[in-house]
């Protein structure tokens, strides 16, 4: 069983908590009023935004389907753009040095490395 709340559309009378199995039908006669214009209340929740999707990557497979071929390509070469070369990036400039060479520094060396990124 669920609680579920109506608001009449006529009169505006609200029915709060009313026990119900989702199975039931929604109620449509208003108590106070008399008229079949009662509606059940939404209220906030992935239901009312996502249908048929459990994921966030199910989402995005969904609306990637959606697309164009040629808006999916653009998108795709936008993100390349911005992409840097490398993952390590040092204060906009590109890390280039190995783990190797990095553990062969001296402390000071890689502090200098660290912070500006000179080898």
């Amino acid at each position: 069983m669920i609680n579920y709340d109506y608001v009449c559309t006529d009169c505006n009378h609200e029915l709060k908590n009313v026990m119900q199995s989702i199975k039931d039908e929604p109620k449509k006669k208003c108590p106070e009023c008399g008229n079949n214009a009662l509606e059940r209340v939404m209220y906030g929740g992935s239901y009312g935004f996502v249908s048929n999707t459990s994921t966030i990557g199910q989402l995005a497979d969904k609306n990637a389907r959606g697309m164009g071929h040629y808006q999916r390509s653009e998108i795709e070469a936008k993100v390349k753009e911005n992409k840097p070369p490398s993952s390590q990036t040092i204060y906009g400039k590109y890390a280039t040095a190995t783990k190797s060479e990095i553990s062969k520094m001296t402390p000071q060396q890689q502090q200098n490395y660290i912070t500006k990124g000179h080898k």
